[in-house]
């Protein structure tokens, strides 16, 4: 069940849209137009589409005027012959061809223009091109001959409504693209560092490591670092997904992009441009943004073999109806053909969905990887969570020292602590937080510095001390094993040297207030739960008793991975605090990351949760729902819409010009669908259990009974 490798697409050079099988750097004659139209001057802001829509304007305006020739015409009778009659006729076939010059050079043009750039031959946009050409030229042959015979209206209204159709399409990319790029800030502003007092105005982009930097009321930080001096409230919900600001004062970790809202920071940089934690988030969004799920290749697939059964079927119907009727009649309905065939919908119908899902699952804090991540979700079955810092509290206290018998003599609680506190001080896992926590609390003297220090995945850490080598692990006593494992409900870890057992540290660790309302929700949902952990038995039971779900206790990392995969081709996801869990992450279908202290924990899962709410594991599920099945709404009815729309073409009950106005509803009904979908999924911005979820939880002793416990 390994995640599979990252599939990234070629991006259009215009919306970023992934182009699939398509050649050339635009993904529609749409983008390549707006792009072609706009050129940005200095300090002018981009809106690619305003100049396309302006040219659509124009364009309509002289097909309506077109349209009112060919109406006057379709009101005379041929059959007259009288001298004014013919002259009147003659000039409103001349008035028609007129208004119609400028249409073809304002979009004519830069639609040919767009098929011969990009070497489209057997694209939509190739032949509607050539069947606008040809109904030009057949009235034009007309206009000559002094024929009732011209489609001057047809050429300029399929023209006007085909890019009309372009045109919605490409606004909704740039506006989905704009939403995922103004998610976190392209730019930050001049900083302001610190030098022996001295401060001087700087790039962002030219800070070092090390450096010193001074951030003011509404001054975004430009690196991520630690606080030296000040006290302040930062607004980080662009990094991390939280809407109430939090407050920073000495020795806390801050983000680059976050807000100082009052008070002003000295901050020491850890992290500077390139490195910084925003870079890491912007380089994953544009990756995640380019990457096409399998639904999306369907659709790429599905138009790959479209495009040339539509010539085909054109090439017939011209020549059915040049048999059967006229070469007027078959270049109407092969024009007919193309237009209700023209794949614009098809095209549409998947990415976008997904582009809308992955901005509004970032806005709630949850960073997905891709489309791809969004259909796993929506096949999951299982969702398998670690137990400490994801189920239970990262904060867990230090209830108590407890000396082993042979050392109390020689060895307080109060050096035992300072031990293990100069041992864990730099660890991140939640046991080693508590430990330091402890130690500041009672003395806060300064700690030893440790040497050769190792971490042991799953087990603890050691190092030297006075040259004498020490360990904090999970305690495997005969204390922990032999102790009734209903009584037993704390977390012990022993510090211990070459020789012997020092110490045994008894800690405590809270659920998370909103983990019953999730586990409630997610079986409501119809998935199964469970936990895995490294901790002992006791302690297992007892979450297993509170919650009601099964525990699988006394596991190193590995073996947490073996019985990931071990649950076959269920659908399963990880939920886990990113620490250790590298190897069980990437085990699963899909990983699921609590934390973003470090970007190897962003790199191994598929998604990151910015900040530490269990309810936004159901906010997933449900936003990865949604966005497949919208994804998949949109897919059917566009390929419905093209299969009945060639049914009515061939059978010649479709006008061009009717079948240029269904593409554009068809396009529109897609766009719309989308915005739906925003909307939504923008109704959800927090989890809100049901009003049931406690009664579904209500764990049982039975159920208990039940569950596998290591």
């Amino acid at each position: 069940m390994n995640q599979p490798e990252v599939d990234v697409a070629r991006a259009c050079d215009h919306c970023g849209l992934p182009l699939g099988s398509r050649p050339g750097p635009f993904c529609c004659s749409g983008c390549f137009l707006a792009h072609e139209f706009f050129q940005a001057g200095p300090g002018e802001q981009a809106a690619p589409s305003s100049r396309l829509f302006a040219r659509v304007a124009v364009s309509a305006f002289l097909a309506m005027g077109v349209m009112a020739f060919s109406l006057s015409l379709y009101g005379m009778d041929p059959r007259v012959t009288d001298g004014t009659s013919r002259a009147m006729q003659g000039l409103m076939r001349l008035g028609a061809f007129a208004l119609s010059i400028p249409v073809l050079v304002l979009l004519g043009l830069p639609l040919a223009e767009s098929v011969l750039r990009q070497k489209r031959w057997l694209s939509a946009e190739c032949l509607i091109a050539c069947g606008v050409a040809a109904a030009w030229a057949v009235s034009c042959l007309g206009l000559w001959l002094d024929s009732a015979s011209v489609y001057f209206e047809t050429a300029t209204m399929v023209l006007v409504l085909f890019t009309l159709g372009r045109w919605l399409e490409v606004r909704a990319r740039e506006r989905a693209k704009s939403a995922l790029s103004t998610l976190v800030p392209a730019r930050l502003p001049p900083a302001q560092r610190v030098v022996q007092g001295n401060e001087h105005a700087v790039q962002a982009g030219s800070l070092v490591v090390g450096d010193i930097v001074r951030v003011r009321p509404g001054d975004v930080l430009p690196v991520d670092g630690v606080v030296v001096e000040g006290r302040s409230f930062l607004d980080t919900s662009s990094i991390t997904g939280e809407e109430q600001p939090r407050a920073h004062a000495l020795g806390d970790r801050v983000l680059a992009g976050s807000m100082v809202i009052d008070g002003t920071l000295l901050v020491q940089a850890t992290a500077v441009s390139g490195m910084r934690l925003m870079d890491e988030i912007t380089r994953l969004l544009s990756q995640a943004a380019n990457q096409r799920a399998g639904i999306v290749k369907l659709a790429d697939r599905i138009t790959a073999w479209f495009s040339p059964a539509v010539l085909a079927l054109t090439v017939g119907t011209f020549s059915w109806y040049a048999v059967k009727a006229d070469l007027g009649a078959a270049l109407f309905h092969a024009l007919s053909v193309v237009l209700i065939a023209c794949p614009c919908a098809l095209g549409l119908a998947t990415p976008l969905a997904f582009w809308v899902a992955l901005g509004e699952a970032w806005k709630r804090g949850m960073l997905v990887r891709g489309g791809d991540v969004f259909e796993r979700l929506h096949r999951a079955r299982r969702v398998v969570f670690d137990k400490t810092g994801t189920l239970t509290s990262g904060d867990m206290s230090l209830e108590r020292v407890e000396l082993s018998p042979t050392v109390a003599m020689l060895l307080d609680a109060k050096d035992a602590l300072r031990l293990a506190a100069a041992l864990e001080l730099g660890s991140e896992h939640p046991v080693g937080r508590a430990i330091v926590g402890a130690w500041r609390e009672q003395d806060g003297a300064r700690l030893p510095m440790v040497e050769d220090f190792r971490a042991i995945p799953g087990v603890g850490i050691e190092g030297s001390l006075a040259g004498k080598t020490y360990r904090v692990q999970r305690s495997m006593g005969p204390r922990a094993l032999d102790a009734d494992p209903g009584e037993e409900t704390d977390t012990r870890v022993t510090l211990s040297d070459q020789v012997q057992t020092l110490a045994e540290f008894v800690l405590h660790a809270r659920v998370r207030p909103e983990a019953g309302a999730t586990l409630a929700e997610l079986k409501r949902r119809g998935l199964h739960p469970m936990a895995l952990t490294g901790d002992a038995r006791g302690p297992a039971l007892a979450l297993e008793r509170q919650l009601g779900i099964p525990v699988t206790a006394e596991l190193l990392p590995h073996e947490k991975a073996v019985l990931v995969r071990q649950q076959g081709n269920q659908g399963v996801l990880f939920v886990g605090d990113g620490l250790n869990d590298a190897p069980v992450l990437a085990a699963a279908d899909v990983g699921i990351s609590m934390r973003t202290a470090s970007p190897t924990s962003m790199e191994t899962a598929a998604v990151n949760l910015m900040h530490n709410d269990l309810g936004l594991v159901v906010l997933l599920l449900d936003t990865a729902r949604a966005a497949v099945n919208t994804a998949r709404g949109n897919l059917v009815w566009a390929f419905a819409y093209n299969i009945a729309g060639l049914w009515l073409a061939v059978a010649g009950r479709l006008t061009p010009v009717y079948a240029a106005l269904a593409m554009v509803a068809s396009s529109t009904l897609t766009v719309l669908n989308c915005a739906l979908l925003r909307s939504r999924l923008g109704a959800r911005s927090r989890f809100e259990p049901s009003a049931n979820a406690a009664t579904q939880l209500a764990p049982t002793l039975a159920e208990a009974g039940r569950t596998r416990v290591a």
